[in-house]
């Protein structure tokens, strides 16, 4: 099984481009994700993660997400191998987005303090969970 689930803050705001054939949209973006325990100097550690998201949940994505936003995630990993320049192979894991929910802000009030899952403009699932703040791990 290849599932990933991931729950961060966007490091730039996203983009959307145009790719193939069919000229269909993609973003790419980065997702900084906190470790749920201390390091050596007692700080959490941050890894930044490469994500993918295609088609009409790229635009979507682009149209309501900016930097800094939190973002809840869904995919699997795919590995993307490619020739630089020197003719050396290398390797990328990134993550292929399947669907993701927008979190709300909780220093700031807004008039609509709901969260928002892709789903639901792409088939008939409706998010109907809260995330409480015991399981966002940082």
């Amino acid at each position: 099984m290849n599932k990933v689930i991931l729950l961060g803050r966007l490091c730039d705001n996203p983009v959307i481009r145009y790719a193939g054939e069919r000229n269909s949209p993609v973003t790419s973006f980065t997702l900084a994700v906190s470790r749920d325990y201390k390091n050596a100097q007692g700080e959490y550690d941050t890894d930044f993660i490469s994500c993918e998201l295609w088609n009409k949940r790229a635009e979507v994505f682009c149209q309501y997400m900016s930097k800094g936003k939190l973002v809840w995630i869904e995919g699997s990993l795919r590995l993307d191998k490619f020739t630089i320049d020197t003719g050396e192979t290398k390797y990328k894991i990134k993550v292929h987005v399947d669907g993701f929910s927008f979190i709300p802000s909780t220093k700031r009030k807004e008039s609509n303090n709901t969260t928002f899952n892709s789903n639901q403009i792409f088939n008939d699932e409706i998010f109907d969970g809260e995330i409480s703040e015991s399981e966002i791990p940082f």
